[in-house]
């Protein structure tokens, strides 16, 4: 056989797929459709490196699977080149962003060519092209137009909001909007100027214009997303791109209100699979929060004059009684309200300069020491009880989640905790643990008594062994337990009791063990039920001196020392044992409000809603995600297609005028000032449009609906194709995308749902994350490090199947991990090996003793099956080398067994088995053949010898197939003849059968 040369044959048939056009999609088709879509990429100057490849590989051998199993599978591929990767190269190298894509363009197709990749071409879509981004235009100006109506719980036109206007006010309607949008009647409504009711229906708008702060960039002249940040090496937030300084700033902005769409979006999150990680950071990022909206009233410490209110959102209404200070993001218009009655107002405004430069991740980083200052001069006065309480700023309250007030609880909230230990601030426990002990319940019948008691934990420093009464008329060994009486506190009562019952007077004070726990339990010694609220107060003891102790005390019990998991009956150990060995912290879970007035023994549930009642509070509901911008201070990106008139009205540009396109500009560099480099052109500006331009997340929040229809003009794509292809089957890309991409387009989706043109809530129905491919030093691949690994040079070295079976074979699919130009030798000398195979081929078929690999042959067809379903593609190829093994130990390999491990191997190496099967003497191309099923008769291992056995002694040896069952191997025994003597005459009392190792008959 001649030479593998894997460039003679890997263009021949990359220029023969393209020349038959074999992965074009049908339009129509009466097979059952598969959508396998990659997350498409910003065209790079830089080009690919090896781990760009990664996800389009494995979603390529998945697609090439489908397409054998006789899908019509939608494969495409295109360029979201739109945004700030483009731009910045552009900006570098000194020339047009629209001719740097085009390069860029060339580069990444020649480079995706080369790898072997089933795209069909003839549906590539670029985010740059006029005749895409007018379909992004159109979108937008749909948004724009529509309102959020939850009572029917979707968008809907914005006309139809104005006739409710006009017929009767905004005060009844059901909208998503705004919050304290003021209520006007249908009256007032009609009054309004076209300029006020436009400024009243951009409270509504699902697309508004508003002022905001923003992250700005300098460096990069534009506006970044949250997920675009990351803390650079001081700590301080730069930009993701760059690491440019990124600083906050008032600036106007346009609005995409995704918040709508909140619980949708979490809910959507239960119908789809993806990876677990992915619905986690997205129901974290969205955060809701159900609760309630509390007001304190503010006064002058000084005067004791009121100075207003101040409204906090909190989701622990049953937590109210335990408030001891008021927190204030230091953003919040408050601080500036109050400034003049704040003694310390310098220091205060000198400490919201410094927490400003922060970005939010790094403000609620639960990891990081909690900062603040005190307000001082005022306070305010807790609703539940009337007691004045201090108010704070702190860096870990944010002005953009609830109301920017928080009241602070340090017993049960960890920050608060964190912050009232730091500023010795109370804390005030009034929600505890309620437990009923399970060895001594309460008795039906007998009364119940409440006490308050206390657990004395003494600990002996030499021994570490704890104080303990071993009962004389009952099967105890407790702690000292005792009444606490009026006007004694938990220590005072823990230190008599100890004294009284084991005469040790010399103890040291630790600490006590946080709140009370209540404890619901039988007192058989007393004949009655207990309800105890319970104080753990720890000892040591500084010396063994005792005092006498009465006769009656020591005929109740004797003195023991132990440790405590001996302690028995204590229904309250289990949380002293969890207390005892860390710092003190605040108590989270829920449980029975205690220390609250009238509310004491409500569960946490129920006084949630009795206390926010109580004191005028409404329950809200909030979320930590905020409206996303929609908007660039940038030249490349999509026009926003309105225009401002000369009395400030916004227009739409007109449908029939879309697409409006980008002017030429004599310069794209970003002003610097916050405005466009459109805004200088004075043919743009004259006719109103609008300066900013759309976000890169555009047109890549619904380029997966394009490609069902690319070339149609009349719409986004036929309502053909759009509920014949329905949603994406098989997603593959970064999970880096979680909060962004995949969140933007979730919510674009959802909302053409809502107008009838998507026909699915969710797009994306699987999403598989690949991991990212390290250089060979364990960094990110990049320039900076000059760890770059060229796959043109991996081609043109080793072959492109090689490299797509290295790839998939270096480890799981989803695992980051380094490349080896060592380990990438083995799976060329696989596909080397598999090419020589093809000298063993006969048609003559073999006979058993010659097939010694068709076992292996079939199961490896049914795993590498299950596999790629699966995404495990490197169990898949050692499945593959392991067949290979086997098949090579035969003389002979029948032609249908080859072509059978041609056609699973094939997605992965799609150039050498193809010209393998052609060299077989087939006419067709392996993309057309169909995908092999595994034969299960052919999957049985061979016969296996198991041990007989009578009343658990060897007496015989039976050969079985492995997958019989019980029934089958008795029918054997039953007529082995050293086996009838031993039955002959017995009664069979048992059978124990252990699958493919023994069977033992009992008589």
């Amino acid at each position: 056989m001649k030479r593998y040369n894997h460039t003679t044959i890997e263009k021949k048939w990359q220029k023969e797929w393209s020349k038959k056009k074999v992965y074009r999609t049908e339009d129509s088709s009466t097979k059952k459709k598969q959508y396998v879509l990659d997350m498409f990429p910003y065209p790079s100057g830089a080009g690919l490196h090896v781990g760009h490849p990664k996800g389009y590989i494995g979603s390529d051998v998945y697609a090439r699977m489908k397409r054998m199993q006789g899908f019509n599978v939608l494969h495409p591929m295109g360029y979201d080149a739109f945004g700030l990767p483009a731009e910045q190269y552009a900006l570098q190298h000194n020339i047009h962003p629209r001719k740097a894509v085009l390069e860029n363009v060339k580069t990444f197709e020649r480079q995706l060519s080369i790898i072997g990749l089933s795209y069909d071409w003839d549906r590539k879509v670029n985010t740059t092209d006029p005749e895409y981004y007018q379909w992004t235009q159109w979108i937008f100006l749909k948004i724009y137009g529509s309102w959020y109506d939850t009572t029917k719980d979707k968008a809907q036109p914005i006309e139809s909001l104005v006739k409710k206007f006009e017929k009767e006010g905004n005060k009844n309607i059901n909208a998503v909007c705004e919050e304290n949008t003021p209520h006007f009647t249908a009256a007032e409504w009609k009054s309004k100027s076209q300029k006020e009711k436009q400024d009243v229906l951009m409270k509504y708008r699902l697309a508004y214009e508003g002022y905001a702060e923003v992250n700005w960039c300098p460096e990069l002249g534009t506006v970044l997303a949250n997920d675009e940040v990351v803390d650079g090496p001081d700590g301080k937030p730069v930009s993701e791109r760059g690491g440019y300084p990124v600083e906050k700033k008032q600036m106007r902005q346009w609005f995409m209100r995704i918040t709508a769409y909140a619980d949708r979006l979490i809910s959507g999150l239960d119908t789809i699979d993806w990876p677990e990680n992915i619905k986690e950071i997205q129901r974290n990022w969205i955060g809701k929060s159900e609760g309630a909206e509390i007001k304190f009233q503010i006064s002058n410490l000084k005067f004791k004059n009121s100075l207003g209110e101040v409204a906090v959102f909190t989701t622990r209404a049953d937590t109210l009684f335990g408030a001891t200070y008021v927190v204030l993001a230091p953003e919040h218009p408050l601080v500036e309200k109050l400034s003049d009655h704040i003694e310390n107002i310098s220091e205060v405004l000198e400490y919201k300069i410094l927490v400003q430069k922060k970005d939010a991740e790094s403000r609620t980083d639960a990891t990081k020491e909690k900062t603040g200052v005190e307000l001082k001069g005022v306070s305010v006065q807790n609703p539940v009880n009337g007691e004045k309480i201090p108010v704070y700023i702190a860096d870990y309250v944010l002005a953009s989640y609830g109301t920017g007030a928080v009241m602070a609880v340090p017993a049960h909230d960890e920050r608060d905790f964190e912050f009232a230990q730091k500023y010795k601030l109370p804390v005030k426990h009034v929600v505890i643990p309620s437990i009923i002990d399970t060895m001594f319940p309460p008795v039906e019948g007998q009364e119940y008594v409440d006490r308050h008691t206390i657990h004395a934990l003494v600990k002996n420093p030499k021994t570490g062994l704890y104080l303990c009464l071993k009962w004389k008329q009952f099967p105890w060994t407790t702690l000292v337990v005792g009444g606490v009486d009026e006007g004694e506190d938990p220590v005072d009562a823990a230190r008599r009791e100890v004294q009284e019952e084991t005469g040790y007077k010399n103890l040291k004070f630790v600490r006590t063990l946080g709140g009370v726990v209540k404890a619901q339990y039988n007192a058989a010694h007393k004949k009655q039920n207990r309800v105890a609220f319970t104080t753990g107060v720890v000892f040591e003891l500084e010396n063994e001196e005792r005092e006498h102790i009465t006769e009656e005390e020591l005929a109740k019990f004797e003195v023991t020392w132990l440790p405590l998991s001996q302690v028995k009956p204590c229904a309250e150990l289990p949380e002293w044992i969890d207390r005892i060995d860390v710092p003190e912290k605040a108590y989270l879970p829920y449980g029975t409000v205690h220390d609250s007035g009238e509310f004491t023994g409500m569960t946490s549930e129920d006084a949630k809603k009795a206390i926010t009642q109580k004191v005028g509070g409404k329950i809200v509901t909030k979320y930590k995600m905020r409206n996303a911008i929609f908007a660039r201070q940038r030249y490349w990106g999509e026009p926003i297609p309105l225009s401002t008139d000369k009395d400030g009205l916004i227009q739409e540009v007109e449908e029939k005028k879309l697409p409006l396109t980008l002017p030429n500009v004599a310069s794209y560099q970003p002003t610097g000032t916050g405005e466009s480099p459109l805004a200088s052109v004075s043919s743009w500006t004259k006719k109103g449009y609008e300066t900013n331009t759309m976000p890169g997340w555009a047109g890549s929040s619904w380029y997966f609906l394009r490609y069902m229809d690319p070339k149609n003009k009349k719409g986004i794509a036929s309502k053909k194709a759009l509920s014949y292809w329905g949603q994406v089957d098989m997603y593959v890309g970064g999970a880096e995308h979680a909060t962004g991409h995949l969140l933007y387009s979730r919510f674009w989706n959802k909302f053409l749902k809502d107008i009838g043109l998507a026909k699915f809530d969710e797009p994306f129905k699987r999403l598989r994350n690949q991991g990212m491919i390290q250089g060979t030093d364990g960094r990110k691949m990049s320039k900076r490090w000059g760890n770059v690994v060229n796959p043109d040079d991996v081609v043109k070295t080793y072959g492109a199947d090689t490299l797509r079976v290295y790839e998939m074979f270096m480890g799981p699919f989803e695992a980051g991990l380094p490349w080896s130009t060592e380990n990438i030798i083995g799976s060329r000398r696989f596909i080397e090996r598999v090419w020589r195979l093809g000298e063993k081929v006969t048609s003559k078929k073999l006979t058993p003793e010659e097939n010694v690999y068709q076992n292996t042959l079939h199961k490896t067809i049914q795993k590498v099956t299950d596999d790629i379903v699966s995404f495990s593609y490197n169990t898949a190829v050692s499945a593959m080398m392991i067949a290979l093994n086997e098949m090579e130990k035969s003389e002979k390999v029948y032609k249908s067994d080859m072509e059978l491990f041609l056609k699973i191997l094939h997605p992965f190496a799609p150039h050498v088995t193809e010209e393998l099967w052609k060299e077989l003497g087939n006419k067709t191309s392996l993309v057309k053949e169909s995908w092999p099923k595994a034969d299960p008769k052919k999957m049985r291992d061979a016969e296996i010898t198991i041990a007989v056995q009578i009343n658990g002694k060897v007496r015989g040896e039976v050969k079985i197939q492995p997958e019989n069952t019980e029934t089958e191997v008795l029918e054997k025994v039953y007529i082995m003849p050293e086996i009838q003597k031993w039955l002959t005459g017995q009664e069979v009392r048992k059978v124990i059968f252990v699958k493919n190792r023994l069977i033992n008959i009992v008589i």
